[in-house]
């Protein structure tokens, strides 16, 4: 007797088992099911538009006040982070910290950023440079023991009077 006697929708080898009879009422519970889940989202609707319109103006507008209330505490939330985030910024530059440790102070207020970008910028060395490019090296490269300053001049002097 086989393990398993009822065919499951999602594995390939049951549809082909299922036969087209199997196949079209499969089918047909699929729409059923959908049309079912159509019709109740808009029966929700409709009995939300019933509850809306047995709702006093006062409701609604206590409702409201409630939905506007949240937005502004997420928006006042949001405010203060950017506040903050602009604060350590300025903090951070105005101490001469490298950009790679402004992001790294820590505080809640511009007094205790100071008093860390104070303490990260003890650990520094004194002759870090600032630039993240090495500054030329006039040793290197090629020497100009001719005079030559372009190569259309060396050309032109390799050429002669020709």
């Amino acid at each position: 007797m086989p393990e398993n006697d009822n065919p499951t929708p999602g594995n390939p080898s049951d549809s082909d088992a299922l036969g087209d009879a199997g196949k079209a009422a499969l089918a047909a519970e699929r729409k059923r099911a959908n049309e079912a889940e159509k019709a109740n989202k808009d029966l929700a609707a409709q009995l939300k538009a019933i509850e809306d319109a047995d709702k006093s103006d006062l409701d609604k507008a206590n409702e409201r006040i409630k939905t506007l209330e949240g937005e502004n505490a997420t928006l006042t939330t949001d405010l203060g982070k950017a506040d903050l985030t602009i604060t350590k910024l300025n903090v951070g530059i105005a101490e001469g910290l490298p950009a790679n440790l402004i992001a790294r102070l820590q505080g809640t207020d511009e007094d205790t950023f100071k008093t860390d970008a104070a303490s990260l910028k003890e650990l520094i060395p004194g002759d870090t440079p600032q630039s993240p490019f090495p500054k030329a090296d006039p040793s290197q490269g090629p020497k100009d023991k001719t005079g030559i300053t372009s190569n259309a001049a060396a050309f032109a002097e390799q050429l002669g009077d020709f």
